[in-house]
């Protein structure tokens, strides 16, 4: 296999070891044995999702061990945190389903699969696999590790860290970020402390907007991008298994059946499913007050008897208007906020019938396997834009036909799935700000990744780009 990119020899290194036929440790032997010069600043990895915590591993096995800094906090605490936010509505801002150790992927099912075709892939899946000890993971045709296996595999990268020099901090929201000469030169912390800094890997994950418009008034370059909107769907775990497997279902052996759906509506806007999570469940994924996204999970073992998808619809500038950045967010803002009151408050999640929803009728909810403080039985119309609505129901008939027995009044729709990805890409070249030197925006966050090895991908070659440097 080759690389794209051919930084100083580190790449070809990195690549030749990963495309390997023989066996490898994950936890080493995809990297060469040379070291790289000391940086003489050490270099700084803001976020500790996929991108941030594969980046940090990538800088510290090369010799040149970065600060790692997280806002939210460790894995251990954060789980509490989200536990009493779920049964209570007491909710944290800094430590929560999307902030915190892991990123919001921590919460998520934490499928592996992927459509990039980068052979950093295998070495990605490898380092879970070692992480959350689950041998053999790599062999799996749908890689997945789960939300409780991820606690674990979060717990022992951050362990490996600092056996290699890491310094992690958590609590550490980036507040400024100062430049000289269009370089970066240093940042500074909500508690007021200044790190100087030269070279900055930014992994902030897809829900940090305060950290996204700070960065944008000081003059880094984003655009609007497109991204998708819509509910959850979920239904008996069982009923999907028929779907799929018919007489077969039920049977020993066969793990809990998924499914993969996409139409096109006739105004051309694209509809499709999005985090299929087979024996899941959905969670109300709030990060600040008065808004409530969700989005599902599930354990390794995917054994809660219900199977949920978010059913999302494209949205670009078209549906949000132009000429301003933070449109898409301010339209994330706005759709959350619908729900929240849809809810009734103190994070309810707003809810109903599948049928309901499409026959405009005011139908029973079935019980389901949510993690909120609540679920408030409500009528989802008006949360969304209108013509998305419209497409929504679209693709929900669509979806039925190619379904069958996917329609049902055993379905319920959870409002609302407003995360898919980030609403801003922030503009790079090389994988570095084109108007801030030493800035590498990378990940979901950065708008150039969407998943869990994706992000972790993007991560590690934005660290092989800040390496370059100190290339012996």
């Amino acid at each position: 296999m080759e690389c794209s990119l051919r930084p100083a020899g580190l790449e070809d290194a990195v690549c030749s070891r990963v495309g390997s036929a023989r066996p490898v440790s994950p936890a080493f032997d995809p990297f060469p044995a040379r070291k790289v010069r000391k940086p003489p600043v050490r270099p700084v990895v803001v976020g500790a999702g996929p991108a941030g915590l594969f980046a940090a591993l990538t800088l510290a096995r090369f010799g040149a061990p970065p600060l790692l800094l997280e806002r939210g906090r460790p894995v251990e605490e954060r789980s509490r945190h989200v536990a009493v936010f779920w049964k209570t509505g007491a909710l944290d801002p800094e430590s929560n389903v999307q902030f915190g150790e892991g990123g919001a992927g921590t919460f998520s099912d934490g499928k592996l699969t992927t459509r990039i075709g980068d052979p950093l892939v295998s070495h990605v899946i490898g380092v879970f696999e070692e992480f959350a000890g689950l041998p053999g993971l790599r062999a799996e045709a749908r890689p997945h590790v789960g939300t409780d296996r991820l606690k674990g595999f979060c717990r022992r990268m951050r362990e490996e860290l600092v056996s290699l020099g890491a310094e992690v901090r958590f609590g550490a929201r980036v507040a400024e970020v100062a430049a000289e000469g269009g370089r970066m030169r240093s940042l500074r912390l909500a508690d007021g402390e200044e790190i100087p800094c030269s070279d900055l890997v930014l992994a902030i994950g897809h829900s940090a907007r305060d950290t996204l418009k700070m960065l944008f008034s000081r003059g880094v370059r984003m655009s609007a991008k497109a991204f998708a909107v819509g509910f959850r769907v979920e239904h008996p775990q069982g009923m999907i298994d028929r779907i799929q497997y018919g007489g077969a279902a039920g049977r020993a052996g066969l793990p809990p059946a998924d499914y993969r759906l996409a139409a096109r509506a006739p105004s051309g806007r694209g509809i499709y499913s999005f985090c299929m999570c087979p024996g899941g469940e959905v969670l109300a994924a709030a990060s600040g007050p008065g808004g409530i996204p969700v989005n599902g999970m599930s354990a390794h073992g995917r054994t809660s008897g219900f199977a949920n998808s978010g059913i999302v619809a494209t949205v670009s500038e078209e549906d949000y208007g132009g000429g301003d950045v933070f449109a898409g967010v301010q339209l994330q803002e706005l759709l959350e906020t619908r729900a929240f009151r849809k809810g009734g408050g103190n994070f309810g999640v707003p809810a109903m019938n599948l049928m309901g929803f499409l026959e405009g009728r005011n139908l029973n909810l079935s019980r389901g396997r949510v993690l909120a403080p609540r679920v408030a039985r409500a009528n989802l119309s008006g949360i969304l834009p209108r013509k998305v609505e419209e497409d929504l129901r679209f693709g929900l008939q669509s979806f039925g036909k190619t379904l069958r027995g996917f329609l049902t009044q055993e379905g319920t729709l959870y409002a609302v799935e407003s995360r898919t990805s980030s609403p801003v890409r922030m503009e790079r070249e090389n994988y570095e700000s084109v108007t801030l030197k030493g800035l590498y925006p990378v990940g979901e966050g950065a708008g150039h990744a969407g998943g869990i090895v994706s992000s972790a991908v993007d991560g590690i070659r934005g660290a092989l780009r800040v390496l370059e440097k100190f290339s012996a």
